[in-house]
C-alpha cells in the first residue's frame, strides 16, 4: 500500500512540474512578439556634410536601424527641411510618386517574414539620393521616422548637411543716399557726400565712386565727370559715407542740369543687381561773377579730399 501511495505522489510532482514548463514557455512566447526596438538604434547619416550645390552630384543620405525579434515593421518616412517627404516599403519601394529633391531609394530589411513580423533580429540599411539643386542652398535638416505598428513609437534619427555655391558670394552696392547743392556756380568747389551700402553677400573689392553732369536726367557716356573718390573695399551688409569735391567748368552751360553719382562707376564689381548703383539730383548751373574765386558752398578750395 505505501508502495502506490508513492507512485500517486510522483505523478503529482511530474504533473505540476509540466505546468510551470507550459506556463513559462507561454511567457517567452508572448514576450518575443512585443516590439524591443529603441529609438538609439536608428542612426542617419547625410554624405557629403556639406558640398557644392552645382556640382553635379546627388545629395546622400545613409539610414541604418536595427529590430528586434518580434517588431512590426510599417515602412520609413523620409523628411527634408520639415516639408519634403518620401515613404518607403522594406524593400525600399517608394509608397507613391517620387518627388523632387528626392531621386531614388537603394536598400532593404534583413529577415523579416511576409507580414513584415521579425522572425529574428533584423537590420535595416538604406541609401536615399536627393538632387541638390532641387535642394538649394543654405543649412538643411534631414529626419528619419521607422514606422512601427502595435502602437510601438516610431524610430527616430535626424541629421544636417550644408549646400553652398562653388561661385564666390556676390556683392550688391547700392548708391542709397546722395546730398548736394541745388544751386551752383561755375568754377567754384562744392562737397557732395554718397552714402554707399552693400547689401549683397559678398565683399566688394577696390571701386570709384564718381559724379557726373548732365543736361538730361539720363546718365550716359557723353556726361562729364565733376568729381570722383576711390574705395579700398566694402564689407557685406556694410555702407560707407563717401565725400566728393566737384567743380562745373566755367565752358559748362548755364541753367538746368542734373547731378549724377555712380557707385562702382566704371563697372568693375561683378554684382547681383547694376540697376541700383545711380542716383540724380536737379542742380541749377550759374555763372561766377566773383572777380576772385575764394571759396563755394561754405568749404575752402584748399580743402583736403578727407
Amino acid at each position: 500500500m505505501s508502495g502506490n501511495t508513492s507512485k500517486n505522489v510522483n505523478w503529482r510532482v511530474v504533473t505540476a512540474i509540466l505546468a510551470a514548463i507550459t506556463l513559462l514557455s507561454s511567457t517567452v512566447s508572448s514576450t518575443a512578439n512585443t516590439a524591443f526596438a529603441d529609438s538609439s538604434s536608428a542612426k542617419l547619416k547625410a554624405l557629403p556634410k556639406q558640398s557644392f550645390v552645382d556640382d553635379g552630384s546627388s545629395q546622400l543620405l545613409q539610414l541604418k536601424f536595427k529590430l528586434d525579434e518580434g517588431t512590426l515593421f510599417q515602412f520609413v518616412r523620409i523628411t527634408i527641411d520639415g516639408t519634403s517627404v518620401l515613404e518607403f516599403d522594406a524593400a525600399g519601394n517608394p509608397i507613391g510618386p517620387v518627388n523632387p529633391p528626392f531621386e531614388f531609394v537603394f536598400g532593404h530589411i534583413t529577415m523579416l517574414s511576409d507580414g513584415y513580423y521579425a522572425i529574428g533580429k533584423a537590420k535595416g540599411k538604406f541609401v536615399i539620393a536627393m538632387d541638390k539643386l532641387a535642394l538649394g542652398i543654405g543649412e538643411h535638416e534631414a529626419k528619419a521616422e521607422v514606422v512601427l505598428g502595435g502602437g510601438e513609437e516610431p524610430l527616430v534619427a535626424t541629421d544636417t548637411f550644408k549646400l553652398k555655391s562653388s561661385e564666390p558670394p556676390l556683392s550688391d552696392l547700392v548708391a542709397k543716399f546722395f546730398i548736394a547743392p541745388s544751386t551752383i556756380k561755375k568754377n567754384l568747389k562744392y562737397w557732395t557726400f554718397t552714402i554707399e551700402t552693400n547689401e549683397g553677400q559678398g565683399k566688394a573689392k577696390q571701386h570709384d565712386v564718381k559724379v557726373y553732369l548732365s543736361e538730361d536726367n539720363i546718365l550716359d557716356s557723353g556726361d562729364g565727370v565733376l568729381g570722383q573718390r576711390g574705395v579700398p573695399h566694402l564689407q557685406a551688409g556694410d555702407f560707407d559715407l563717401i565725400p566728393i569735391k566737384i567743380k562745373v567748368p566755367k565752358t559748362e552751360d548755364n541753367g538746368d542740369h542734373f547731378l549724377f553719382v555712380k557707385v562702382d562707376a566704371n563697372d568693375k564689381i561683378k554684382e547681383l543687381s547694376e540697376d541700383n548703383n545711380v542716383l540724380s539730383q536737379a542742380a541749377n548751373i550759374t555763372p561766377n561773377n566773383s572777380t576772385e574765386e575764394k571759396h563755394g558752398h561754405s568749404q575752402h578750395d584748399d580743402d583736403d579730399d578727407d
